[in-house]
């Protein structure tokens, strides 16, 4: 999965979406477990402008092969509002 998110500059492209401030994929140290994507939005409307994002689309279906879930179903991210911000300047 790593891999892949590196060959298709998933998280780049994410970035470039208008409203993205920074994106993340985390693996575990040991390399057992779950993968977790993380990114910071200026806003929901801005995160629905990725979900509703053609390119976000189709690399669900490629992602769909490496992952338990169906990313083809139209699976999204949970939303979390910011409590506390330390050390981002640019957000």
């Amino acid at each position: 999965m790593v891999e892949y998110y590196r060959q298709a500059g998933v998280l780049e492209l994410a970035r470039r979406q208008d409203g993205c401030v920074g994106a993340a994929l985390h693996v575990p140290r040991d390399g057992f477990g779950k993968v977790l994507v993380t990114a910071l939005w200026r806003d929901a409307e801005a995160y629905q402008g990725w979900v509703a994002n053609p390119t976000r689309s189709q690399n669900a279906e490629e992602l769909d092969s490496l992952v338990e879930e169906d990313m083809r179903a139209g699976l999204r991210g949970v939303l979390y509002d910011v409590a506390i911000l330390v050390g981002a300047d640019e957000a």
